[in-house]
C-alpha cells in the first residue's frame, strides 16, 4: 500500500516537474506537440496550444497514420515537442519525413522527451540518424523506486573520415521533492545549447560552379560560400562541399526522383545548396528558403548591332516606311502626268506634233528629272497641266533636298545594325534565347504576361560545348545571364573573354528574382543563418565579396566589355568622306550599266532575228510572184 502511495506521488510530483520543464524551455514556441502512446498520461496545463499526437500501436514505429497526424500536427505550427516514453522512437523514426512532408517551417524545434535509458534503448538512440538534426533535444529519465530524476542531452562530436558521434551527457540528477517544483536547478534552467559552439561538427553543402556566387576549387570562394564560410566560423562547424554530378540545378520528376541541387537536398546528401538559387515556388515544397542572399536580374546576352555595310549607304537616307511612301508618290505622280499629257494631246494638239505618241516612259523620266532637281518640259497650255507641274515640283524639291540632307548625315556618321534594347525587342525579334538548364525557366512557369510568354516559349537548351560555339558564330540567338545586386554579371561557363566582345546585354531585366539558399527542413542553424546573412546585407559586406570573388574568379575585363557594352566606340565617330562612303554609288552605277549592256544586247538580238524573219518573207513573196 505504502508503495502504491510513493509511486502515485512520484506520477503527480514527476507531471508537474515535466509541466515546469515545458514552461521554462518551450513556453516562447507558438505551439507544443505532445507526442505519447495510448499507454501514457500526461496532464499540462500550458500557455500555449497543445496538439496531442497519440500513437495508437507503439509496436509498429512505421505507422503511416502516426506519421500522418504528425505531419498534421506539424502543419499546426507546432515548434516544441513534448515525447513521452512510448513513443520516443516512433517519433525519431517519424521526424525527418513529416517535416520534409509538412510545409511549415520552424527554425527552433526542442524536443523534451521522458526516456528510460537500459542499454539497448541507450544504444539505439544514440545510432539514430536523426540525433544529427535534433540537436535540440533534452533527455528526462525517471526512476520510481528511487524517487530520482535524470536530466541527460545528447553530445555530438565529429566522427572522421566524416559524420557525428553521439554520446549523452549527464546534466543534472536530484530526487522529486516539493521544494525543487518551487523553480529549477541553476544547471537546467537554460536549455541545452549546442548550436552556439558545434565543436566542428559537419555542414554539408552542395553546390555548382557559377562564379561569383559559388566557386569550389581548392580555396572555397563566391558570395554564397563565403556566408556559409563565416556562419560555420560563428559557430565552429566545418564545411564539407560537395560538387553535383552534372553541374545543374535539377529537376524533380513526376515519379518522385530528383537529380542536380534540389536531388542532393530530397536524397539528404547536404544541409544547405547554393549557387544563385530563386524562390522557385516548384521547389519551395521540398525545402526551406533562408531570408534572400541578393537581387538578381535575369536578362539575355543579344548580339552587337554591326556596322551596316557601305554599299547601304544611298538607301539609309530614308527609313523603308518613307522609301515605300517616296515609292508610292512617284507612281502617283507618273500616272497622272501621263493622264494629263495624254489628255492634252486630244483637246489642243501643238502644231507639228500631231504624230507624236505619248508613252509612259517619257512620264516615268519626267518624275524622275524631279526627284533629282533637274529642269523639265511640260507644256502648260492647260490650267490643270501647270497645277500639277506646281505641286510637282514642290514635292520633288523637298524630297529631293531631304535625301541629300539625310544622306550628308549618313555618309558621316556610322549607321548599325537595329539594336535590341527592351524585352520588348527582344519578344518582337523573334530571336531564341538559350541556356545550360531548364532552371532559368522556373520563374516564368506561371508567367501570364504576354511578353514573358513569348519570350519563354522560346528558351532552348542546348549543351555547354554547343553554346560555346554558338555565341561566336550565330547572330540570331540571344544567351541567358543575370545581373547580381550590386552590377556585377554572372554568367554561365559557355560565356568567354571573346564573346563578350561580340555581345550585348539588353537595358532592362527579362525578370528579376531573389536570390536564396536552398536548406533542408530540419537543418538546426536555420535561424542563425537568416540571422548572419540580414548582418551581413545591412552591413554591405556582401558587396564587397561580390567585387572580390568577381576579381579573383572572372576578372575584370569581361565586366567592363558588357558594362561598356553600349558606350559609343571611339573608332566609330565622324569621319571624312572616303572611297569606301561611294561603294553604293558605285554598285548602283555598276546594277544600272550591266542591266543596261544586258538589255542592249537583247534588243540587237531581238533586232536581228526580227530583220532576218523580214528578209525571208520578202524573198519568200519573191520567189511567189
Amino acid at each position: 500500500m505504502e508503495l502504491c502511495t510513493d509511486l502515485l506521488h512520484f506520477s503527480s510530483a514527476f507531471q508537474l516537474f515535466l509541466q515546469t520543464l515545458a514552461l521554462t524551455h518551450l513556453s516562447g514556441h507558438y505551439s507544443v506537440c505532445v507526442v505519447r502512446s495510448i499507454h501514457d498520461d500526461v496532464r499540462l496545463e500550458f500557455p500555449r496550444a497543445i496538439v496531442t499526437v497519440t500513437l495508437e500501436s507503439p509496436a509498429n514505429s512505421t505507422d503511416t497514420t502516426f506519421g500522418d497526424r504528425l505531419v498534421r500536427s506539424i502543419n499546426a505550427g507546432c515548434e516544441g515537442f513534448m515525447v513521452l516514453e512510448g513513443a520516443l522512437f516512433p517519433f525519431l523514426d517519424h521526424f525527418r519525413s513529416a517535416h520534409e512532408a509538412a510545409y511549415f517551417r520552424a527554425h527552433n524545434k526542442r524536443i523534451i522527451a521522458t526516456v528510460r535509458l537500459g542499454p539497448v534503448e541507450r544504444e539505439r538512440l544514440l545510432q539514430h540518424d536523426t540525433m544529427e538534426v535534433t540537436p535540440n533535444m533534452l533527455l528526462v529519465e525517471m526512476n520510481e523506486s528511487e524517487g530520482m530524476v535524470g536530466l541527460y542531452t545528447t553530445k555530438l562530436s565529429p566522427q572522421e573520415p566524416r559524420g557525428i558521434v553521439a554520446e549523452l551527457m549527464l546534466l543534472e540528477r536530484f530526487r522529486l521533492g516539493e521544494e525543487l517544483l518551487l523553480g529549477l536547478p541553476e544547471s537546467i534552467r537554460k536549455f541545452p545549447d549546442k548550436l552556439t559552439d558545434m565543436e566542428g561538427r559537419r555542414v554539408r553543402l552542395s553546390t555548382l560552379p557559377y562564379p561569383p556566387c559559388s566557386v569550389a576549387n581548392e580555396v572555397a570562394d563566391g558570395t554564397e560560400i563565403l556566408m556559409v564560410l563565416e556562419l560555420c566560423r560563428r559557430h565552429n562547424c566545418t564545411l564539407e562541399i560537395e560538387l553535383v554530378a552534372n553541374s545543374e540545378w535539377g529537376q524533380v520528376y513526376p515519379n518522385g526522383s530528383a537529380d542536380g541541387l534540389i536531388g542532393s537536398l530530397i536524397d539528404r546528401r547536404s544541409d544547405v545548396a547554393v549557387a544563385a538559387i530563386y524562390r522557385w515556388y516548384n521547389w519551395y515544397q521540398y525545402m526551406t528558403m533562408s531570408t534572400y542572399t541578393g537581387r538578381s536580374g535575369v536578362s539575355a546576352l543579344v548580339p552587337r548591332p554591326r556596322l551596316l555595310p557601305y554599299w547601304q549607304t544611298p538607301f539609309l537616307s530614308f527609313p523603308p516606311s518613307l522609301w515605300l511612301m517616296v515609292a508610292v508618290s512617284f507612281c502617283v505622280g507618273t500616272v497622272a502626268v501621263f493622264l494629263t499629257e495624254h489628255a492634252r494631246h486630244h483637246i489642243r494638239p501643238l502644231s507639228g506634233s500631231t504624230s507624236h505618241n505619248n508613252r509612259l516612259i517619257d512620264s516615268i523620266f519626267f518624275m524622275v528629272s524631279l526627284y533629282v532637281e533637274q529642269s523639265v518640259p511640260l507644256p502648260n497650255s492647260l490650267l490643270a497641266g501647270s497645277m500639277l507641274l506646281t505641286f510637282l515640283l514642290f514635292g520633288g524639291f523637298m524630297i529631293g533636298n531631304s535625301y541629300a540632307g539625310a544622306l550628308a548625315c549618313v555618309m558621316t556618321i556610322p549607321r548599325y545594325e537595329k539594336s535590341i534594347d527592351t524585352r520588348a525587342d527582344f519578344a518582337a525579334s523573334g530571336m531564341k534565347w538559350s541556356g545550360p538548364t531548364v532552371a532559368w525557366m522556373n520563374s516564368l512557369l506561371m508567367a501570364e504576361q504576354p511578353e514573358l510568354v513569348t519570350i519563354r516559349d522560346r528558351y532552348e537548351v542546348h549543351g555547354g560545348d554547343t553554346l560555346a560555339r554558338y555565341s561566336h558564330t550565330r547572330r540570331d540567338m540571344g544567351y541567358v545571364h543575370e545581373r547580381l545586386q550590386y552590377g556585377s554579371y554572372a554568367l554561365e561557363s559557355f560565356i568567354n573573354l571573346n564573346a563578350t566582345r561580340l555581345l550585348q546585354p539588353l537595358k532592362e531585366d527579362v525578370f528579376w528574382e531573389q536570390i536564396v539558399t536552398a536548406c533542408s527542413k530540419t537543418w538546426p542553424l536555420m535561424g542563425h543563418y537568416d540571422d548572419l546573412i540580414l548582418r551581413v546585407q545591412q552591413n554591405g559586406i556582401l558587396r564587397y565579396w561580390e567585387l572580390g570573388s568577381v576579381i579573383r574568379n572572372m576578372g575584370l575585363e569581361i565586366q567592363r566589355n558588357l558594362a561598356n557594352a553600349r558606350v559609343q566606340d571611339s573608332d566609330h565617330e565622324p569621319v571624312k568622306l572616303r572611297m569606301a562612303h561611294f561603294l553604293g554609288v558605285f554598285f548602283i552605277l555598276f546594277v544600272g550599266l550591266s542591266l543596261a549592256s544586258v538589255i542592249f544586247v537583247a534588243e540587237l538580238v531581238v533586232y536581228r532575228a526580227n530583220s532576218n524573219l523580214t528578209t525571208k518573207q520578202k524573198v519568200k513573196v519573191e520567189s511567189v510572184d
